[in-house]
């Protein structure tokens, strides 16, 4: 990669998976003031939010339930 993308440890699901669609690359470096901090997967933020989705699901249904 001749232009390595990065982000930051406060950088949302949904900007990394925008950002990986776009750029097409498959791990970000995380960095934290210039300093590299962690590696981020597709696989990682694919988990993510999956597991936001069953959160919110189980929520909506116990709202649904609770009526």
């Amino acid at each position: 990669t001749r232009e390595v993308v990065t982000c930051h440890p406060e950088t949302p699901v949904t900007d990394l998976m925008a950002l990986m669609t776009s750029e097409r690359i498959r791990h970000v470096p995380v960095l934290d003031q210039g300093a590299l901090v962690g590696l981020v997967s597709i696989g990682d933020v694919v988990k993510s939010r999956i597991d936001e989705l069953e959160h919110l699901q189980r929520d909506l249904l116990d709202y649904v339930g609770a009526r």
